[in-house]
């Protein structure tokens, strides 16, 4: 009976009932940092215990005098919840009368005894009216070796003041969510403050991910891309050349290979950005791909001074497949048409994503798959995205550019997208030709503004590029 009161059924579970909360949620994030070690609580919930296991963290869990007893040594515990008036998975641990609350067994005292004079404490949701054995507990200490704490969103009562009073505690007007929620993100902060730049691609990208969780801007997240962007700006091989060399081919490679090696933490923080973030993150690295595209007007290779521009295209892929993942629509549409660039003459600016494609800055056969094998651990492993999904994701964002760079007559660049059968289309073509048929001029492409919303422009676009593209087919079918 108690436990289809506290635990909850599929439709309670899927309404978000019986849940654990935001405190909950915080206070794990503090334990699985290594801030708190031991919670206690006077409910008979297992919700604490919940939201511990998701953060990672098993802990012991003592709910009668037996389980005080014989507990190990406080500080061999990476975890310990005490419920201090019993749970509901041992009914007769269970205190709730006068009589119940007014003393508690000899070894749940002596429990409590360690634990209020070897630690410093944080309270909170406590009147301290209706527990006199907590309260005697609270008051036979006088060990004050840490700080402590005593959070309510209104006044404390007279009691519970005197105990404030007692063990020199700080009041802090505030409800448990908020408490905990900005003391959980306070350390988190101050522990990426200390620790040294991620030396791998995983851990900056799940700092990225957990700064853009939360609800205020992420700093942290923003310097770090301005570093990336900056650093990778200004390389010498991008920005001092040499331009011309006695073995161009292999200076290339080398190069090439090199810019790919210091971009993937960029590509990985902007893919994750632009998939997880909003309006006010894309700012943070939307216009750097003028800077990353800016071309040299010097005179030498034109291959090496093309090449020079790839972290742009890089990044304009990294981006727009991340936005297109994640439906982002107004982002993509920014990115195919905001970064501009001017052409090797100068004469006018572009649309970066129309100008940049991988085969003019990467200068390869099957540049395209070349990008789609560099992009692939960015999706698959740092956004989890199937392979599958990557492959889709890519083809479509592949094939918007495709339109773009045909709308600007910018020539048409061998695409990396699957050969469609003889009488079907391409997968991305199909795509948009249904989504096109779905919404005609409400599509949320020409809502966004892609080829400044004319929906005319755009079916030129797809049809001259089908075109283009199914005679590339055809002569690869026939070799």
């Amino acid at each position: 009976m108690l436990r289809s009161y506290f635990e909850p059924d599929k439709q309670e579970r899927e309404d978000g009932r019986k849940q654990p909360t935001a405190v909950h949620r915080a206070i794990a994030r503090l334990v699985a940092a290594g801030h708190v070690r031991i919670v206690l609580t006077t409910n008979f919930d297992r919700l604490m215990e919940t939201a511990l296991r998701e953060a990672g963290v098993e802990p012991v869990v003592v709910a009668n005098a037996d389980g005080a007893a014989g507990l190990a040594p406080l500080h061999t515990l990476k975890c310990l919840v005490v419920h201090v008036h019993g749970d509901y998975l041992n009914p007769t641990s269970m205190l709730n009368t006068p009589e119940e609350l007014d003393r508690y067994a000899p070894e749940v005292d002596e429990l409590l005894d360690r634990i209020f004079a070897e630690y410093g404490l944080v309270i909170s949701g406590w009147s301290a009216t209706w527990d006199p054995a907590l309260r005697n507990a609270f008051s036979r200490s006088t060990t004050r070796f840490f700080a402590s704490y005593w959070t309510d969103p209104k006044e404390l009562s007279v009691t519970a003041r005197e105990l404030l009073t007692h063990r020199g505690a700080t009041y802090v007007r505030a409800d448990a969510d908020t408490f905990f929620s900005q003391a959980a993100d306070a350390a988190a902060a101050i522990t990426d403050a200390v620790r040294q730049h991620p030396a791998s691609i995983d851990v900056s990208v799940a700092v990225a991910k957990r700064a853009l969780s939360g609800t205020r801007v992420a700093i942290s997240l923003h310097d770090t891309l301005r570093r990336e962007i900056s650093r990778v700006a200004s390389l010498p091989l991008r920005t001092s050349g040499p331009w011309q060399v006695t073995d161009t081919a292999a200076e290339h490679g080398r190069r090439l290979e090199t810019l790919e090696a210091e971009a993937e933490l960029l590509l990985a923080l902007v893919a994750t950005t632009a998939y997880w973030g909003r309006t006010e993150t894309d700012r943070w690295w939307l216009r750097d791909i003028e800077q990353l595209g800016t071309h040299h007007d010097k005179y030498g290779d034109p291959s090496l001074l093309r090449l020079a521009q790839a972290p742009a295209t890089m990044v304009i892929y990294a981006a727009g497949i991340a936005a297109l993942a994640a439906e982002r629509w107004g982002t993509l549409v920014r990115i195919l048409h905001e970064p501009v660039v001017y052409g090797p003459r100068g004469e006018r600016p572009y649309a970066a994503a129309g100008l940049l494609s991988p085969e003019w800055t990467l200068g390869l056969p099957q540049a395209s798959e070349r990008l789609h094998r560099q992009l692939n651990d960015v999706f698959t492993q740092h956004l989890a995205l199937s392979e599958t999904t990557y492959l889709e994701a890519w083809e479509r964002f592949e094939y918007l550019r495709l339109l773009v760079q045909c709308d600007a007559e910018l020539g048409f660049s061998e695409p990396h997208i699957r050969l469609p059968g003889y009488l079907d289309d391409a997968a991305p073509v199909t795509w948009l030709d249904k989504q096109v048929a779905l919404y005609g001029d409400n599509l949320p492409l020409i809502r966004e503004g892609l080829l400044d919303g004319d929906s005319r422009r755009l079916q030129q676009a797809m049809d001259s590029t089908s075109s283009t593209f199914n005679a590339m087919a055809a002569r690869q079918r026939l070799g």
